[in-house]
């Protein structure tokens, strides 16, 4: 099965904003249930790519010119497969990422 997906996140604050950080984790990887097709993320400057202690893709968009307002759009086309062997996803997280302090 193939899914097109659309999503829009839309800030609006009632004053101007000099700084903000928004952590972006809105992209998702291939997996042997899930081919990504093609994605793209729509945002209002440059973000740094990474990845965080569970394996998720993580934007982190950092604007430093004053704004009212952030738009973020996420896009694109996954291939689902239903035959695919279950529990393999879980595998990729590394037991070590739970003995981090918080």
């Amino acid at each position: 099965m193939r899914l097109i997906i659309d999503h829009q996140t839309r800030y609006h604050y009632a004053d101007v904003v000099r700084h903000s950080t928004q952590y972006l984790r809105l992209t998702p990887h291939s997996s042997p249930r899930q081919q990504i097709l093609s994605w793209q993320l729509e945002l209002p400057g440059e973000a740094t790519c990474t990845t965080d202690g569970y394996g998720n893709i993580l934007h982190v968009l950092s604007l430093e010119s004053p704004h009212e307002g952030i738009l973020i759009r996420a896009r694109g086309e996954v291939e689902i497969r239903d035959d695919a062997p279950e529990g393999e996803e879980h595998s990729l997280i590394s037991p070590l990422s739970y003995l981090r302090p918080t």
